[in-house]
């Protein structure tokens, strides 16, 4: 082999080398965002999930609201047939 060749060779995969770390830094670059983004979806996700919860009783806090409006009506009324009002 001559030495040219080797010199070439040599020459050839340093700059393959110097090409691979490049990639390498560029593909971190890129990937470090994505997972934050990720990270924000799962935090959306968990959260709405939790206020999606909180919100289940919304039916049960309207038919409270009905029962307590109806109460004064009913009140006034027993107490005019006991004669106390």
């Amino acid at each position: 082999m001559s030495t040219s060749i080797v010199v070439l060779a040599w020459v050839g995969l340093t700059l393959g080398l110097v090409v691979a770390v490049a990639v390498v830094a560029l593909f971190s670059r890129v990937v470090q965002p994505a997972l934050e983004i990720a990270r924000y979806a799962d935090d959306i996700l968990e959260h709405g999930v939790a206020i999606a919860t909180n919100l289940d009783g919304v039916d049960e806090a309207v038919r409270t609201r009905e029962l307590a409006t109806s109460v004064p009506p009913l009140a006034v009324s027993y107490l005019k047939k006991l004669g106390l009002a």
